[in-house]
């Protein structure tokens, strides 16, 4: 377009210098012929651009990830004249979806249509915009191009995949080792509610051996309800440092992966807190499924916006607790102070497991203070998995 404006308006200059200097009939010619179609391609432009429609149309709004959506895009020409240069630019969220997006040049002929239909499979959790991005009316000479301005943008809102784990039991030699009681419930066996005489069909395992032989009667220890105890996850909202779709498979795993600890807790009647920072700490409790729901939305469509290290708000949580109760740790940056924090959490009598989302796969740089950190944590009793980008939660957390 820019060559098309140098070569017109020296052309332009060229035929008034001719006309004013030479006068006559063929520059007069000459200058009101370049004149005359300055104002017919300018004039045809504005005419198409008031004329010109198109609907686009989505028909899922709200999808979990995995699930296909179909997009139909309808440009139309009602006019006997035809729609020379139309520009047409799709949104480039084409990384998300298992589908092509482009941008297309159109010549639209006298009463007729162009459709596009896409069928995308959206790969990630959050919200994206779908549909046309821009649409250009341009000029045959090709010296202007008005934007059309579109009315709406068409988005769509991914949920990110639900696992259900058939087991997630990372605190079983520590604070939150459970069984089942007669009624279903889950009860927590390190917290003692009270005492009461044995009853016929109660477990022998819930006998207080040394209380009985002192008051020569069976006693039976009532737990705390897990109900009462719960479980506090921490999730890594910070942005990493890769680029494009490499930032958004790793969060994308990481909001799976915490999806997925929250189901498993919350169908198991375990209360659970998502402890995050806003200015200060804020816990959003949950303690079952139609909470669940609640966190299931938010965490859909979170940002990793996150400025303060993760390792700030551990320590910060686990000094500020009254309690021993644990803690999941989610991250995709694991370095050397979350490995102090969370050595020292453990130490203070609090249980931590630490599920590591790992862009090594993803990445060409090495990451030896990472694997030597993941080899430590065993050894001061963190419970630690590793989870690739391309891997099974069920697999990995417990299918």
């Amino acid at each position: 377009m820019r060559k098309n404006r140098i070569t017109f308006i020296f052309l332009f200059i060229l035929a008034i210098i001719f006309r004013y200097n030479f006068g006559g009939f063929a520059p007069s010619f000459f200058f009101f012929s370049l004149l005359s179609l300055l104002i017919f391609s300018v004039g045809y432009t504005i005419y198409v651009y008031a004329r010109f429609k198109f609907v686009q149309d989505i028909n899922k709004r709200v999808i979990t990830k995995g699930e296909s959506v179909k997009l139909v895009v309808k440009l139309s020409n009602e006019d006997f004249i035809i729609y020379p240069y139309v520009y047409v630019s799709f949104f480039g969220s084409h990384t998300l979806f298992n589908a092509e997006t482009y941008s297309q040049s159109l010549s639209i002929t006298p009463f007729s249509k162009k459709e596009f239909v896409f069928d995308m499979e959206c790969r990630y959790r959050g919200e994206y915009e779908v549909g046309i991005s821009d649409i250009h009316i341009e000029d045959f000479l090709g010296l202007i191009r008005l934007k059309y301005k579109l009315p709406e943008t068409k988005k769509i809102i991914v949920f990110p995949k639900i696992e259900n784990l058939t087991k997630f039991d990372v605190f079983t030699t520590n604070s939150f080792e459970s069984q089942s009681s007669s009624q279903g419930a889950v009860e927590d066996v390190n917290n003692i509610k009270d005492m009461r005489l044995y009853q016929h069909g109660d477990s022998f395992r819930k006998i207080h051996w040394k209380l009985s032989a002192r008051s020569n009667n069976w006693m039976i220890k009532n737990y705390q309800c897990t109900s009462d105890a719960n479980v506090n996850i921490l999730i890594d909202l910070r942005q990493n440092p890769y680029p494009g779709e490499i930032t958004i498979v790793l969060e994308d795993k990481i909001i799976e992966a915490a999806v997925a600890v929250f189901n498993y807790y919350l169908r198991k009647g375990i209360s659970v807190n998502y402890t995050y920072f806003d200015d200060k700490i804020e816990i959003l409790k949950a303690s079952n499924r139609h909470e669940f729901e609640y966190i299931y939305k938010t965490l859909s469509n979170v940002p990793f916006n996150q400025k303060v290290p993760l390792a700030d708000i551990v320590s910060l949580h686990y000094e500020s607790s009254n309690n021993t109760n644990d803690m999941i740790i989610l991250t995709s940056i694991l370095d050397v102070d979350l490995y102090n924090v969370i050595y020292k959490a453990q130490m203070s009598n609090h249980s931590i497991c630490l599920i590591y989302i790992s862009p090594k796969n993803l990445v060409t740089e090495k990451f030896e203070v990472v694997n030597d950190i993941l080899d430590i944590l065993p050894e001061i009793g963190v419970r630690a998995y590793t989870v690739n980008p391309d891997d099974d939660i069920k697999m990995v957390l417990g299918g």
